[in-house]
């Protein structure tokens, strides 16, 4: 049997790079053969914490949602897929059936029985319904962010930003990054962003954020209602996933405004609230998932996007064990892993 390296999780709290089974092709999917895959700290703390409800199956199991890649090889039951060999694509996780009751009542991103796939390896063999091409020309190290720009775009959406509105951004790692850039596209105004890392704040500014606060070194909330001249922030986005930094994020909202907690806390996480300061200023607190019918948009949006700063460091899958100890050390915004 054929294989390939693959960065695989193999026991408690266990990560390694291994030489794995090449997945064949199965009736509606596609072989593809993967040129980037981005580093998300989901994965690592499906590892670490069991987030998303994650278990570890017998022998154990691929990690990896991020990335882009070639179509190498077409399953049976494709022909009327629109793909080719050759296609440049990027992968959606879970892609849905289209069959179960979630998929037929919209919620196609709670599928019942989403094809899942590991995209830190070579290759990848992922349902027609979860691949979408991409330009010929693409850089595909750019549209390996095109699933972690599928949720920015959600957050947006369920948070919409009008103009002049001011905005907190808690967290600058990848998709902090992501959703600062976008944030600045919308005519935001004060656009803060609090970071522990000198270096993530020092590159959030570069991209356009107007203030950064060391939430370590400096009083979060006072600062932040500096800026305000008092009033708090009209969108505070969570997306750090540090228990510290969610109830601060409720301090500093303004009146009428809108605290979402993107991140993936820990799932034994309980976050004190008190409803009573929430209710006087008629506060929201929405929560982000997911939408495959978002990727033509993230598809679309990319190219604008300040990816040069997004994008951290690159490190051939061969060395894919030092870019996750990399990715533990949180300096850079987005880690790569170059597949192929």
């Amino acid at each position: 049997m054929s294989t390939m390296k693959a960065i695989w999780w193999t026991g408690p709290n266990k990560i390694e790079l291994i030489d794995a089974p090449i997945p064949e092709v199965r009736p509606g999917t596609v072989k593809v053969k993967i040129s980037y895959a981005a580093i998300c700290a989901t994965d690592i703390h499906m590892v670490t914490m069991g987030a998303m409800g994650a278990r570890l199956r017998e022998g154990g199991q691929g990690l990896g949602h991020e990335g882009s890649g070639i179509i190498s090889e077409m399953g049976p039951d494709t022909e009327n897929s629109g793909l080719k060999v050759g296609d440049k694509v990027v992968m959606y996780p879970g892609a849905p059936c289209g069959k179960c009751e979630n998929c037929k009542n919209g919620l196609n991103q709670y599928c019942r029985s989403g094809g899942m796939f590991s995209t830190y390896a070579e290759y990848a063999v992922v349902p027609v319904t979860g691949i979408y091409k991409v330009p010929d020309d693409a850089d595909m190290r750019v549209y390996a962010l095109a699933e972690p720009s599928v949720c920015v775009i959600r957050a947006m959406d369920l948070s919409p930003i009008r103009h002049g509105q001011t905005v907190l951004v808690s967290g600058i790692g990848g998709i902090g990054s992501i959703l600062l850039d976008m944030v600045i596209h919308t005519g935001a105004s004060r656009i803060t962003v609090s970071d522990p890392v000198p270096q993530k704040r020092e590159n959030a500014l570069s991209m356009g954020a107007q203030y950064a606060i060391d939430p370590v070194g400096q009083d979060l909330v006072a600062r932040g209602m500096e800026i305000t001249d008092g009033k708090g922030y009209d969108h505070v986005f969570e997306v750090s996933g540090v228990p510290a930094a969610a109830p601060p994020c409720l301090k500093l909202l303004a009146k009428c405004g809108t605290v979402t907690y993107f991140a993936v806390f820990p799932p034994t996480y309980e976050m004190p609230l008190n409803l009573h300061e929430l209710y006087m200023k008629e506060g929201r607190i929405q929560t982000v998932f997911t939408h495959p019918s978002i990727m033509h948009r993230a598809i679309d949006l990319l190219p604008r996007l300040q990816t040069d700063k997004i994008i951290g460091k690159i490190f051939d899958l061969a060395d894919g064990m030092d870019a996750i100890e990399m990715f533990h050390k949180s300096i850079y915004p987005k880690i790569l892993l170059k597949c192929n």
